[in-house]
């Protein structure tokens, strides 16, 4: 049975590959932070010139409603996740 070294051009690749996916992972993360900032600004425009009346008023609202939700929801998530990022990298160093 061979035994094969670390050099075989493997490494290079799975390294390659590792990096790609963080960078994907990365961006992926940006722009989900960037949609939860947008959700929660489309949930804070004034209600009050647009007038809730009727089905419409109604759906709108509830629009609003969920976008500030969501958008407060992916706020949360990312602060939390880099505080706890921080925290592996302080235990780690």
């Amino acid at each position: 049975m061979q035994h094969r070294s670390q050099s075989d051009g493997r490494e290079p690749v799975a390294r390659a590959l590792g990096q790609t996916f963080a960078t994907v992972q990365h961006l992926t993360d940006l722009v989900i932070a960037w949609g939860s900032r947008k959700l929660k600004k489309v949930g804070d425009e004034d209600e009050s010139r647009l007038g809730r009346k009727g089905i419409l008023g109604r759906l709108r609202h509830f629009g609003r409603v969920t976008a500030r939700f969501v958008g407060t929801m992916g706020d949360a998530y990312y602060e939390w996740y880099e505080k706890l990022k921080a925290r592996r990298t302080l235990h780690k160093g």
